[in-house]
Protein backbone atom coordinates (compact mmCIF):
# COMPACT_ATOMS: atom_id res chain seq x y z
CA UNK A 1 0.00 0.00 0.00
CA UNK A 2 2.91 2.58 0.64
CA UNK A 3 4.36 2.07 -2.90
CA UNK A 4 1.11 2.72 -4.47
CA UNK A 5 0.75 6.14 -2.08
CA UNK A 6 4.22 7.02 -3.31
CA UNK A 7 3.18 6.42 -6.63
CA UNK A 8 0.24 8.61 -6.31
CA UNK A 9 1.89 11.54 -4.98
CA UNK A 10 4.78 11.32 -7.90
CA UNK A 11 2.09 11.57 -10.19
CA UNK A 12 0.24 14.08 -8.36
CA UNK A 13 3.38 16.48 -8.50
CA UNK A 14 4.28 16.20 -11.88
CA UNK A 15 0.83 17.33 -13.09
CA UNK A 16 1.07 20.90 -11.03
CA UNK A 17 1.38 23.86 -12.19
CA UNK A 18 4.32 25.64 -11.75
CA UNK A 19 5.97 29.29 -13.45
CA UNK A 20 9.44 27.81 -14.49
CA UNK A 21 10.84 31.31 -14.82
CA UNK A 22 9.36 32.39 -11.26
CA UNK A 23 10.32 29.31 -9.28
CA UNK A 24 13.30 28.15 -11.06
CA UNK A 25 17.60 30.15 -11.32
CA UNK A 26 19.52 28.99 -14.08
CA UNK A 27 21.60 26.79 -13.00
CA UNK A 28 25.29 25.00 -14.17
CA UNK A 29 24.20 22.43 -17.26
CA UNK A 30 26.34 20.06 -15.66
CA UNK A 31 26.16 17.43 -12.39
CA UNK A 32 27.24 14.46 -11.36
CA UNK A 33 25.75 12.53 -8.12
CA UNK A 34 27.04 9.50 -6.22
CA UNK A 35 24.78 8.23 -3.79
CA UNK A 36 24.42 5.53 -1.13
CA UNK A 37 21.23 4.06 0.59
CA UNK A 38 19.75 1.68 1.83
CA UNK A 39 16.78 -0.83 0.23
CA UNK A 40 13.74 -3.09 0.68
CA UNK A 41 12.42 -6.10 -1.30
CA UNK A 42 9.22 -5.17 -2.75
CA UNK A 43 6.55 -7.89 -2.88
CA UNK A 44 7.26 -11.87 -1.61
CA UNK A 45 9.64 -14.09 -3.06
CA UNK A 46 9.69 -17.72 -1.73
CA UNK A 47 8.14 -17.24 1.31
CA UNK A 48 11.35 -15.67 2.26
CA UNK A 49 11.03 -12.42 5.14
CA UNK A 50 12.06 -8.47 3.95
CA UNK A 51 15.60 -7.51 5.39
CA UNK A 52 17.33 -4.53 4.56
CA UNK A 53 19.98 -4.15 1.81
CA UNK A 54 22.51 -1.87 0.02
CA UNK A 55 22.48 0.17 -2.74
CA UNK A 56 24.79 2.65 -4.46
CA UNK A 57 25.02 4.47 -7.46
CA UNK A 58 26.27 7.41 -9.71
CA UNK A 59 24.40 9.86 -12.29
CA UNK A 60 25.52 12.60 -14.35
CA UNK A 61 22.53 14.73 -15.64
CA UNK A 62 22.37 17.86 -18.02
CA UNK A 63 20.36 20.92 -17.25
CA UNK A 64 18.23 22.49 -19.66
CA UNK A 65 18.84 26.16 -20.22
CA UNK A 66 15.58 28.10 -18.84
CA UNK A 67 13.95 25.35 -18.32
CA UNK A 68 13.10 22.76 -15.08
CA UNK A 69 13.99 19.56 -16.21
CA UNK A 70 17.19 17.64 -16.41
CA UNK A 71 18.36 14.56 -17.81
CA UNK A 72 21.21 12.21 -17.85
CA UNK A 73 22.29 8.58 -17.30
CA UNK A 74 22.70 6.46 -14.15
CA UNK A 75 24.33 3.51 -12.63
CA UNK A 76 22.60 1.52 -10.04
CA UNK A 77 23.50 -1.06 -7.79
CA UNK A 78 20.81 -2.55 -5.36
CA UNK A 79 19.74 -5.30 -3.53
CA UNK A 80 16.63 -7.23 -2.64
CA UNK A 81 17.46 -9.27 0.45
CA UNK A 82 15.31 -11.25 2.26
CA UNK A 83 16.25 -14.32 5.10
CA UNK A 84 14.85 -17.98 5.08
CA UNK A 85 14.18 -20.36 7.65
CA UNK A 86 15.26 -23.88 6.67
CA UNK A 87 12.82 -26.44 7.70
CA UNK A 88 15.36 -28.55 9.92
CA UNK A 89 17.50 -25.76 11.18
CA UNK A 90 15.53 -22.90 12.95
CA UNK A 91 18.87 -21.99 14.34
CA UNK A 92 20.78 -21.07 11.03
CA UNK A 93 20.70 -17.54 9.65
CA UNK A 94 20.01 -18.36 5.86
CA UNK A 95 19.60 -15.16 3.50
CA UNK A 96 19.71 -13.97 -0.39
CA UNK A 97 20.61 -11.15 -2.08
CA UNK A 98 18.94 -10.86 -5.40
CA UNK A 99 20.94 -8.04 -6.92
CA UNK A 100 20.51 -5.66 -9.64
CA UNK A 101 22.75 -3.39 -11.42
CA UNK A 102 21.02 -0.91 -13.66
CA UNK A 103 22.11 0.92 -16.67
CA UNK A 104 19.59 4.19 -17.39
CA UNK A 105 18.40 7.18 -18.81
CA UNK A 106 16.29 9.54 -16.31
CA UNK A 107 14.57 12.73 -16.24
CA UNK A 108 13.40 14.66 -13.56
CA UNK A 109 11.53 17.67 -13.13
CA UNK A 110 12.59 20.33 -10.50
CA UNK A 111 10.30 22.53 -8.60
CA UNK A 112 12.29 24.74 -7.54
CA UNK A 113 15.52 24.41 -9.83
CA UNK A 114 19.15 26.52 -7.77
CA UNK A 115 17.09 27.30 -5.04
CA UNK A 116 18.36 25.45 -1.35
CA UNK A 117 15.62 23.54 -1.35
CA UNK A 118 14.80 21.63 -4.14
CA UNK A 119 11.76 19.33 -4.36
CA UNK A 120 11.69 16.71 -7.66
CA UNK A 121 10.64 14.18 -9.32
CA UNK A 122 11.14 12.13 -11.94
CA UNK A 123 11.19 8.21 -13.79
CA UNK A 124 14.60 5.83 -15.01
CA UNK A 125 13.99 3.39 -17.84
CA UNK A 126 16.77 1.16 -18.60
CA UNK A 127 18.17 -2.07 -18.70
CA UNK A 128 18.84 -4.72 -15.66
CA UNK A 129 21.29 -7.29 -15.21
CA UNK A 130 20.07 -9.53 -12.48
CA UNK A 131 22.21 -12.26 -10.08
CA UNK A 132 21.87 -13.69 -6.68
CA UNK A 133 24.97 -13.30 -4.11
CA UNK A 134 25.00 -14.30 -0.67
CA UNK A 135 23.27 -18.35 -0.17
CA UNK A 136 22.00 -18.81 -3.19
CA UNK A 137 19.21 -20.51 -2.33
CA UNK A 138 16.77 -19.88 -5.10
CA UNK A 139 19.37 -18.99 -8.02
CA UNK A 140 18.27 -16.65 -11.10
CA UNK A 141 20.10 -13.98 -12.70
CA UNK A 142 19.59 -12.10 -16.58
CA UNK A 143 18.56 -9.25 -18.04
CA UNK A 144 15.43 -7.63 -17.67
CA UNK A 145 13.79 -3.96 -18.19
CA UNK A 146 14.54 -1.51 -15.62
CA UNK A 147 11.57 0.83 -14.80
CA UNK A 148 11.73 3.33 -11.43
CA UNK A 149 9.92 6.12 -10.75
CA UNK A 150 11.14 8.50 -7.50
CA UNK A 151 11.02 11.07 -5.70
CA UNK A 152 13.06 13.68 -3.24
CA UNK A 153 14.57 16.99 -2.47
CA UNK A 154 17.67 18.87 -3.03
CA UNK A 155 19.33 21.07 0.06
CA UNK A 156 21.46 23.51 -0.55
CA UNK A 157 22.59 22.27 -4.15
CA UNK A 158 25.05 19.27 -2.41
CA UNK A 159 22.96 16.68 -0.73
CA UNK A 160 20.38 14.81 -2.51
CA UNK A 161 17.31 12.75 -0.63
CA UNK A 162 15.56 10.61 -2.93
CA UNK A 163 12.84 7.85 -2.77
CA UNK A 164 12.77 4.93 -5.52
CA UNK A 165 11.01 2.33 -6.12
CA UNK A 166 13.19 -0.28 -8.57
CA UNK A 167 11.42 -2.67 -11.21
CA UNK A 168 13.31 -4.95 -12.93
CA UNK A 169 11.84 -8.77 -12.16
CA UNK A 170 9.96 -10.77 -9.32
CA UNK A 171 12.16 -11.26 -6.60
CA UNK A 172 13.98 -8.21 -7.33
CA UNK A 173 12.32 -5.10 -7.19
CA UNK A 174 12.97 -2.97 -4.34
CA UNK A 175 11.98 0.11 -2.49
CA UNK A 176 15.44 2.62 -2.08
CA UNK A 177 16.18 5.34 0.00
CA UNK A 178 19.68 6.82 -0.44
CA UNK A 179 21.79 10.28 0.52
CA UNK A 180 23.32 11.70 -2.29
CA UNK A 181 26.33 14.30 -2.99
CA UNK A 182 25.64 16.38 -5.74
CA UNK A 183 28.71 18.34 -7.58
CA UNK A 184 27.64 20.84 -10.31
CA UNK A 185 24.20 22.46 -10.85
CA UNK A 186 24.81 25.28 -8.63
CA UNK A 187 23.00 28.45 -9.80
CA UNK A 188 25.31 30.30 -11.90
CA UNK A 189 27.16 32.97 -10.14
CA UNK A 190 25.10 36.02 -12.02
CA UNK A 191 22.22 34.20 -10.64
CA UNK A 192 23.36 33.61 -6.81
CA UNK A 193 21.00 35.85 -4.62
Amino acid sequence: MKLINILMLLAAMSFMPINAKAQNKDVQRIEFEFRAGLTTPLGSYHGGSAQTGAALGMEGRYNFKGAPCDCGLMLDLTTARRGFEPMDRKDLDIWQSNRTLALAATGNYNFQQGRNINPFVGVAIGVAVNDVVGDKIYPSKGTSLFFSPRIGIELLHHLRLTVSSNFSRKGYNNLQFSLGLVIGGRPKKNDIL
